[in-house]
């Protein structure tokens, strides 16, 4: 495991560029004070509300936190939202030169609530989306930032399917920097991304695509090695939750249980912390093997933080030692 800690040293300073669908998760914060009496449901006193980067946003941030360079490119809304995820970019020192402001952000409110000696816990989710598809302009205006990809050593591809992600757009990016390795994690799109070096479905995703549910690690590893070899991927890494991943490569496949506790705390954003790890061992050098194992850890701090946050790189190196 130390060689794998090594590895997390080579992370710094990488040049790495997401092409994504950029989001806000907006945390309302709430602690219960008693029972309504117009329903059996409890009665919430608001504490605080808090933004931060979500979907391809939260895998810009795990990237940044590993150490790496990071330059997303996507659309942003010209709203509240829109400003605070910018401003969180601008803090951590992210490049924001390859988006776009335009339109409504997407946000992804979530209830929580807790107490004094209790964390706070989700109650529900209410996504907030732009009604309509983008603008042509700005559609046209997204392809002309493909040129901040320059020189990266990795291109990470954040799908989902709010169009700001697409094999039509990540051509271009492709062309700006032909010698990237190109990660993809697509929520809707599975079998839209070929001849990439790495492909990170959940077990869900997966199970739609084929049309059945995997229920054993050999399910998972078929459906893997299938997907790898119908796309001519590199590598393919299936999480699978609390029961770990599989990775399909040249050599075959290998099953790697969950590292850390399988009582976790959120698994929000554990998926985005898979992705970036791995993408970023991979563009450091690493093999496959190494790559899942790398991505493997760094999930597993994820999911025992409330919230998509990700593991910094000094957090990842503790563990693999």
């Amino acid at each position: 495991m130390a060689v794998l800690a090594d590895l997390v040293e080579a992370f710094s300073g990488r040049r790495m560029v997401v092409l994504g669908d950029l989001a806000v998760d907006c945390y309302v914060e709430t602690r219960p004070v008693r029972m309504s009496r117009e329903a059996p449901v409890p009665v919430l006193r608001y504490l605080r509300r808090l933004y931060r980067p979500g979907g391809a946003a939260n895998t810009v941030m795990n990237l940044r936190g590993l150490g790496a360079d990071v330059i997303p490119i996507g659309i942003v809304g010209d709203d509240e939202a829109g400003v605070a995820l910018l401003a969180a970019f601008q803090k951590e020192g992210v490049s924001t030169d390859g988006i776009v402001v335009a339109g409504r952000s997407v946000v992804r409110v979530r209830l929580t609530s807790g107490g004094p000696t209790r964390a706070q816990r989700l109650l529900a989710r209410v996504d907030m989306e732009p009604g309509d598809p983008f603008e042509e302009d700005t559609m046209l205006e997204l392809v002309a930032r493909a040129g901040v990809a320059e020189g990266a050593e990795g291109v990470v591809v954040c799908d989902y399917g709010y169009a700001a992600a697409s094999p039509g757009l990540l051509r271009p990016v492709t062309a700006a920097a032909p010698d990237a390795l190109v990660s993809v994690d697509t929520r809707f799109n599975l079998g839209g991304f070929d001849r990439v070096d790495l492909l990170t479905p959940n077990e869900s995703e997966a199970g739609e695509f084929f049309g059945y549910s995997m229920r054993t690690a050999e399910e998972a590893g078929d459906a893997a090695r299938e997907l790898r070899e119908r796309y001519e991927a590199s590598v393919v890494i299936l999480s699978r939750g609390n029961r770990g991943l599989v990775v399909a490569d040249e050599d075959g496949i290998e099953s790697l249980p969950a590292a850390g506790p399988t009582d976790i705390v959120d698994p929000c954003g554990a998926g985005d912390s898979i992705l970036a790890a791995a993408a970023l061992a991979r563009a450091s050098g690493s093999t496959a093997r190494q790559a899942a194992r790398i991505a493997n850890a760094a999930a597993g701090l994820a999911v025992m933080r409330c919230g998509a946050r990700g593991p910094s790189a000094d957090e990842l190196r503790a563990v693999l030692s």
